[in-house]
């Protein structure tokens, strides 16, 4: 029988005859194609020099990356600008206990991939931003425990800068607890004073240049980090007695409300007995 050449029937046709998409394609057309970009992306490994010493932060952020699609088969996606700060916290805090920085930052790292279900019973997740809080824990149970690491001598740097008059960069490298005792016993500067002297000085900085508005930064943040100290050091209170003074520090990803718990990392005697 000859065809009838209805325009109609050919519409039809031509729509019959296309492929049928699949149900995920449906509810978005794009679908298949972004399905197909992001697989592009996920094969893509990032070039990490093989000497550890070489390694940047933004290395240390492309490792964790890697592991954390290692060990939870899922993909973490990357902010440099957040995640490198952090891994910056955490060098920095191997650098103030004399450890090789990019050793022992590595070592920390696999840790707390080693004890995820410690992360994820405090958190309920497992990023980036939750691994200042468990630096502590790591140098009590790992870095003290091991028999080749000893406490660490900051006096003689701290009694240098005070011998030099350099106040705010003593604050600002080893926090209030620290510098506060040492101006208490070698000084004889009572609680009072160091604590009206102090408020004034944090006003005058957070009034100040960049520069004095980033010592006060470093001040409250080493006064953290360099925590846990001896129950007898000096203005342990800190962040009552400057409540208003460092309000705005709250927010920033190295804040904490309490000093890390277990033993002093740096040797004590000295700061106590002038």
């Amino acid at each position: 029988m000859k065809t009838v050449n209805d325009p109609t029937y050919e519409f039809v046709k031509s729509i019959y005859m296309q492929h049928v998409p699949l149900q995920s394609e449906l509810s978005n057309p794009f679908n298949a194609n972004k399905r197909q970009r992001k697989k592009t992306t996920l094969v893509k490994t990032k070039e990490i020099p093989d000497e550890l010493s070489a390694w940047t932060p933004k290395h240390f952020s492309d490792y964790f990356a890697q592991e954390y699609k290692r060990v939870f088969d899922g993909v973490y996606k990357i902010t440099y600008t957040s995640d490198n700060k952090i891994i910056n916290i955490i060098m920095d805090f191997m650098a103030d206990n004399a450890l090789d920085k990019n050793e022992w930052t590595k070592k920390f790292i696999d840790w707390c991939f080693l004890n995820k279900s410690v992360v994820l019973q405090r958190t309920g997740h497992f990023l980036l931003p939750e691994f200042p809080n468990l630096l502590n824990r790591f140098f009590q149970d790992v870095i003290k425990t091991n028999s080749t690491i000893s406490l660490i001598d900051i006096f003689p740097e701290v009694h240098s800068l005070a011998s030099e008059g350099k106040s705010k960069e003593l604050f600002s490298k080893y926090g209030i607890p620290i510098a506060s005792t040492y101006y208490a016993t070698y000084k004889k500067v009572s609680d009072q004073d160091l604590a009206n002297g102090l408020k004034n000085l944090f006003i005058q900085m957070s009034k100040g240049n960049a520069q004095e508005k980033k010592l006060l930064s470093d001040i409250i943040q080493k006064s953290i980090s360099r925590s846990p100290y001896p129950a007898n050091f000096k203005l342990l209170d800190w962040r009552t007695l400057f409540d208003k003074e460092i309000l705005k520090y709250k927010s920033e990803i190295w804040w904490r409300a309490d000093d890390y718990p277990g033993q002093p990392r740096f040797k004590v005697e000295k700061f106590l007995n002038g």
